[in-house]
């Protein structure tokens, strides 16, 4: 598959069939994406795998992180998509398993952000070597309101959370979404 046909056929999975991934493929999934550049190849990032009971053992942060989003919901979607999006966080669209991304916390801002920069690029690199082993993604940020909670959860309070994504293959095949406005701008003179 072509790079950059993988980039725009990668969707956003909301609906995931029961089918468990193996997990070989899943270690070699994460173990690729941590190809991804970093700042002063430091490679801050520890992706953390949840199946079975400890999958279950996340879905109940659900109602915290409901909680916390709500109100930017209600500002951005309508009450049927609002309430779409509350069962998502419940049950993560019934995925076989969670990808908890994580980066390693920096004593100063400059560090956090690289380290963050860098970790979001090996997520996107997981999302779409996923896509191009058939499998489904969906990158989800709202845990960051109860990042304390997860990272406790994990094991691993001494990082920062950079995302959550369910993993498995997709029993919906969404449509493609328009790109929004005129994001380029060129500064010659």
């Amino acid at each position: 598959m072509e790079l950059y046909k993988a980039m725009q056929e990668r969707r956003s999975i909301r609906k995931f069939k029961p089918d468990p991934v193996d997990r070989k493929l899943l270690e070699e999934l994460i173990q690729k994406s941590m190809w991804a550049p970093s700042g002063t190849n430091v490679q801050p990032w520890k992706f953390v795998v949840l199946t079975e009971k400890k999958k279950e053992e996340f879905w109940q942060l659900s109602n915290l992180v409901i909680e916390a989003v709500d109100e930017t919901l209600k500002q951005q979607f309508s009450d049927k998509m609002r309430l779409f999006i509350h069962g998502y966080f419940r049950d993560f669209g019934g995925a076989p398993a969670l990808v908890v991304v994580l980066t390693q916390n920096n004593e100063n801002q400059e560090g956090i952000q690289a380290n963050y920069e860098s970790a979001s690029a090996a997520m996107y690199n997981l999302l779409l070597l996923a896509h191009e082993a058939g499998l489904g993604t969906c990158w989800m940020t709202g845990h960051l309101a109860v990042e304390k909670k997860v990272l406790e959860l994990v094991g691993c309070t001494d990082y920062r959370l950079v995302g959550v994504t369910p993993i498995g293959y997709p029993d919906q095949s969404p449509p493609v979404p328009p790109r929004k406005g005129d994001k380029l701008l060129w500064l010659d003179k």
